[in-house]
């Protein structure tokens, strides 16, 4: 068997496994400048340290080579996605280098000294390159997923279709079923990071579990920030006499030493429906925050106990919401004190204000009222927040639920309410 040599996916992009690295960084045809070398951990770099100067000496040698180390380990669950952005553009660089240095010869070769200009054109290219080179440990499943969603964005096609193109250039390129579900999720969110997109979302918690899993604890950086924090609100919440009202404790900071601090209130309308806590009113999440599910069988999914009390408790309440959605499932947030502890599987979910419970979690999920299962759960009781309209948006003119949760009228916007005179109430 010959020596395995790079694959040339389009000009100045190529693929192979770490065996072929450093032939293929020691070859001045190739002439390539970047490097990126994706291993759990990541392999050292074959060329020596990483070094950021475009003047650096011919690639291959100890100099000239800039390098991109990824964490990822080639399993369904490895976070490929939030990898991608930055090896993305790591490969847009190198490739505009590559075009800059050929633009750069072809101008020289219409100066009037063309023969000269041309041999110090050819020269500097030679010298500087342009191209990019990505690898994993075979150069089969993490490598070709991330030159795929490089040609995905240039191209603007779907992984399928990308994956064809690296096939056609690299016929073992074969990324695993969880690289491939996050290309096409990648291709959903217009090929860029959507944290407002609801799939990215329900990716983002997944991944988080599977950190907790493996670190045994979760860090404040890991978390949402608390769209409530008393931060810059100096009189914003405040009683009718006057009175400051201050959280009853503080957010966890996990192992970080400082807490990620968010926009005030969580952000203007964009970050969606503000969710109180009902008793004191404390902001506790944003639209921006709900997790959405798919409905499951409803009451039947439970069995006949549990169907008997929710069919009595819909009946007593006369709310006829047995097996419907009576929970909001949520991103975890700074304030939920608990889910940073990587023994406690579950617990509740109090208001960090007036300490009432409003909700629980559970790291190895529940079960929803309408029978579907969420893994991991963080929900807030529907019977204890109300949902509002964003900053800035007028309230509804009613009382009209949303997802399963009253939304309250402005007082203002209130009828009077005619209360039956005592006067006369025993003449009848």
């Amino acid at each position: 068997m010959g020596e395995e040599r790079p694959s040339e996916v389009e000009p100045g992009l190529w693929v192979c496994s770490e065996a072929a690295v450093a032939s293929a960084l020691a070859d001045p045809s190739l002439g390539i400048t970047h490097l990126i070398s994706i291993g759990y951990p990541p392999p050292g770099h074959p060329a020596g340290d990483d070094d950021d100067d475009d003047d650096a000496g011919p690639a291959g040698g100890s100099n000239g080579v800039k390098t991109l180390s990824v964490e990822l380990e080639d399993d369904e669950d490895g976070d490929l996605l939030t990898q991608i952005p930055a090896c993305v553009a790591f490969i847009r660089d190198a490739l505009r280098l590559r075009d800059a240095n050929r633009a750069a010869a072809a101008a020289a070769v219409n100066d009037d000294d063309a023969e000269a200009a041309a041999a110090s054109s050819s020269a500097a290219s030679t010298r500087r390159g342009g191209g990019a080179l990505v690898h994993c440990h075979a150069g089969v499943s993490r490598s070709c997923a991330v030159i795929a969603a490089h040609v995905m964005k240039t191209r603007g096609v779907d992984a399928d279709d990308a994956l064809e193109v690296v096939r056609r250039a690299h016929p073992r390129a074969d990324p695993n079923a969880g690289f491939v579900a996050q290309l096409r999720l990648w291709r959903s969110m217009d090929c860029k990071l959507n944290m407002a997109d609801e799939a990215y979302r329900l990716y983002s918690v997944a991944r988080l579990a599977r950190r907790r899993e493996y670190r045994g604890y979760v860090d404040a950086t890991d978390v949402q920030p608390d769209p409530g924090a008393d931060v810059d609100t100096a009189g914003d919440e405040r009683t009718a006499g006057g009175e400051t009202r201050v959280d009853r404790f503080v957010p966890f900071v996990g192992s970080a030493s400082v807490a990620i601090v968010g926009p005030r209130h969580g952000g203007g309308r964009e970050a969606g429906s503000m969710i109180r806590c009902r008793r004191c009113g404390r902001l506790v999440a944003r639209g921006g925050n709900l997790l959405p599910h798919r409905p499951g069988q409803g009451i039947d999914a439970f069995s006949w106990r549990k169907r008997h009390k929710m069919e009595a408790a819909g009946a007593g309440s006369g709310s006829g919401s047995a097996g419907g959605c009576q929970n909001l499932f949520t991103q975890p947030i700074a304030w939920m004190q608990g889910v940073e502890d990587g023994v406690s599987t579950e617990g509740k979910l109090s208001c960090p204000r007036c300490e009432v419970k409003i909700g629980a979690f559970n790291w190895s999920g529940c079960q929803c009222g309408c029978g579907a299962w969420v893994t991991p759960a963080f929900y807030l009781q529907t019977g204890k927040v109300d949902v509002m309209a964003p900053p800035g948006e007028p309230e509804v003119g009613g009382s009209i639920p949303v997802g399963g949760v009253r939304m309250p009228r402005l007082a203002a916007s209130r009828p009077a309410v005619r209360r039956p005179s005592l006067a006369g109430r025993d003449d009848a």
